[in-house]
């Protein structure tokens, strides 16, 4: 935990901060199943009377397939420079942290997660199992082809 106060930043003097950050992997979210590393550099100072925070992020994350939910290591290299706002002002944009103070680990993650693609894929080319447990994923084509050519026997009851 990297704990900021905001009332403590200057835009004469930016602070530095040089980060290898971990998490618990319970507080994550879908999709993200793991943060196997994520090393930030920060320049905290202020614009406007708000923190500014200009961010560059490495690591590796485990994060879940979209199709399938299997998971793969998702490397990421982010450079963001964004506000730290106490409520939406309507004029600004930036991440909204209420308070005299705010966790720079957590600000950086937020970022890492607003980053993800909404579609998660591991392979382009990657294909997903056309069966699971008695399941089977079948196409239109295939469901015609299936049904005109099973025969099915009926037994005598006599």
């Amino acid at each position: 935990m990297t704990k900021i106060n905001k009332s403590a930043l200057t835009s004469a003097y930016p602070k530095e901060y040089v980060v290898d950050a971990s998490y618990d992997p319970s507080t994550l979210g879908y999709p993200l199943k793991e943060v196997k590393s994520l090393h930030y550099e920060a320049k905290l100072s202020k614009y406007e009377d708000k923190p500014l925070v200009e961010i560059h992020i490495k690591g590796k994350l485990v994060v879940l397939d979209s199709r399938d939910n299997v998971p793969f290591v998702y490397p990421v290299n982010i450079h963001e420079e964004t506000l730290v706002l106490d409520d939406e002002d309507g004029e600004s944009e930036g991440y909204i942290i209420a308070g005299s103070s705010f966790d720079l680990d957590a600000l950086a993650l937020e970022i890492v997660k607003s980053s993800l693609p909404i579609r998660l894929i591991r392979k382009e080319e990657s294909t997903i199992k056309n069966e699971c447990g008695g399941v089977r994923i079948v196409s239109e084509e295939e469901k015609i082809h299936e049904s005109q050519t099973q025969h099915i026997e009926v037994p005598d009851l006599e």
